[in-house]
């Protein structure tokens, strides 16, 4: 058994995309479990190519390198642990690293706050990520107690689902966050099935979602998604 908590390593310092023209938004963008920077920022540079997002920031962080207990206690970059990752319903759900998750939650936060103190207000930066990137993202943006420009979940879930509202400032700031969640019919990994679960948590908490699936998309994202999130980014830092 590995011990929880230990996803509080060290951090190494984010990868950053300086915006193309007059820098007055932010994207942090988590990568996903197993994974580096180097995932996302093939997002941003699909994004770039379009030619929508040059005022925006980006601000890629890398995950801890910890021992993994689903696999075995292989140590791997990841946002917190898992006990069980087969893609059954409820295995993200079980157990859950409450510390790794905090610890996760805390980091991006500073990153966030790092950001005001630079000069961009919170209703100027969106936190997004993939799949354990979602999961911290969801975590940090709703948690946060200013009200930040939104929220975004790729093939990720909402965590500590059943008393979630317990973490989120009584001033309820996060409220008018907006929040984009996008998922694929044939993810196996993290299901569909999860997701929509998610979904309607945080649709019952009061929150505004916008909700795309992609048939044929397993466990990644794919041209049409990002585009969508494109959109949302657009949106709500145009």
């Amino acid at each position: 058994m590995v011990d929880k908590g230990k996803s509080v390593a060290l951090r190494t310092d984010p990868v950053v995309v300086e915006a193309l023209a007059e820098h007055t938004t932010t994207v942090i963008f988590i990568h996903g479990l197993g994974d580096t920077p180097d995932i996302p920022l093939g997002s941003v540079e699909h994004w770039r190519g379009n030619g929508q997002l040059d005022h925006v920031k980006f601000v890629l962080p890398y995950a801890p390198v910890i021992a993994f207990t689903a696999k075995g206690g292989v140590s791997m970059p990841a946002w917190f642990d898992i006990q069980v990752y087969d893609g059954s319903p409820d295995a993200l759900q079980t157990d859950e690293d409450v510390d790794g998750i905090f610890a996760s939650r805390d980091y991006i936060q500073s990153l966030i706050n790092d950001e005001i103190s630079a000069g961009t207000p919170a209703n100027r930066i969106i936190v997004a990520g993939f799949s354990q990137g979602g999961v911290v993202a969801v975590l940090a943006g709703l948690t946060f107690p200013q009200t930040l420009a939104g929220v975004v979940l790729l093939s990720a879930w909402l965590p500590l689902i059943e008393n979630f509202m317990e973490y989120v400032p009584e001033d309820n700031a996060s409220k008018e966050t907006p929040i984009f969640l996008g998922h694929g019919i044939e993810d196996r990994m993290v299901t569909l099935g999860l997701a929509k679960k998610s979904r309607d948590a945080l649709t019952a908490m009061g929150f505004s979602i916008s909700w795309d699936v992609y048939p044929g998309l397993g466990h990644a994202t794919c041209e049409d998604e990002l585009d969508d999130v494109e959109a949302f980014i657009d949106e709500n830092l145009s």
